[in-house]
């Protein structure tokens, strides 16, 4: 007798596989290859002694460049808060839909971005006691002065830079915050003409709100780059932190050491901005 035997064939454990990744020779030598010239320019550098150690520890700490990196940090922070009123005011007026307010805003913002900071701060010191000899402020209708003064103690260099790095800065804002409105969806905006809302409340809790989120990372950028342009108020005779060195220089001759001192103290300031950038982009994540 025969017996048929229905055996079921059993599917055999799969062979893992290994993978092989890629070899990126290019990169690898690439990176090599810029390894070897920063050796190269660190070697010049400790042979021609383009930087005394010495004298660099001497002023990194110094009390006059601590001062100096202290109002740097100070001005730059103080443009950065009127920059982003004076963006905010701005860009609102850009899509406002008004073609005064429309015009008005496209002009300030091509003048402002067109022409050159230090040409700003420059103007701005020595074109407002032109315009303006004397600030006098009185009630009107009344013989009360409450306030009276040359402008030229009004326009001291820390307003002209304040004025300067402020104003500029607001144009580029300016257009960072008209960005994050045009990157908030149309669909909201109709759902919320249709409950009855209107343009300016729609501005306030559908559109700002989530705009902030968007241009969190590019402020984080504009206020980096508005702490180094602070540097060009040394044009001007404000005391932050490249007047203070080049000061210093001017009287020993330590130009390198100098420099070197100053730029350690902008990569702190970087630092600073970019960690607070950091947090804030985790606070407020874009989505």
């Amino acid at each position: 007798m025969e017996f048929l035997v229905n055996a079921t064939v059993l599917p055999q454990p799969a062979v893992p596989r290994r993978v092989v990744h890629r070899k990126h020779w290019g990169a690898w030598a690439f990176g090599a290859l810029v390894l070897l010239l920063l050796a190269l320019l660190v070697r010049a550098a400790i042979n021609a002694k383009v930087i005394d150690a010495g004298v660099f520890l001497t002023y990194v700490f110094s009390k006059n460049i601590l001062i100096g990196a202290s109002n740097s940090i100070m001005l730059g922070t103080v443009a950065l808060v009127l920059a982003v009123a004076v963006g905010l005011v701005v860009a609102m007026m850009r899509v406002s839909g008004n073609p005064i307010l429309v015009a008005f805003s496209a002009t300030y913002v091509y003048l402002f971005r067109g022409t050159p900071m230090l040409i700003q701060l420059i103007f701005w010191f020595n074109a407002f006691p032109i315009m303006f000899p004397q600030l006098h402020l009185a009630v009107p209708f009344t013989d009360i002065v409450m306030f009276s003064a040359p402008m030229t103690q009004v326009i001291t260099p820390y307003a002209a830079a304040l004025a300067g790095l402020a104003l500029a800065e607001g144009a580029y804002m300016a257009e960072i915050i008209r960005g994050g409105f045009l990157a908030v969806d149309q669909g909201q905006r109709d759902a919320a003409r249709s409950i009855g809302m209107s343009h300016w409340l729609l501005m306030r809790k559908v559109v700002i709100p989530q705009a902030a989120r968007i241009i969190v990372p590019a402020t984080g950028n504009q206020y980096i780059m508005l702490l180094k342009s602070t540097s060009l108020a040394s044009a001007i005779g404000y005391l932050e932190l490249l007047r203070v060195t080049t000061d210093i220089y001017a009287s020993n001759f330590r130009v390198v050491e100098l420099l070197a001192v100053a730029g350690f103290w902008y990569l702190v300031m970087t630092a600073f901005a970019t960690a607070l950038q950091t947090v804030l982009e985790k606070r407020y994540p874009h989505r």
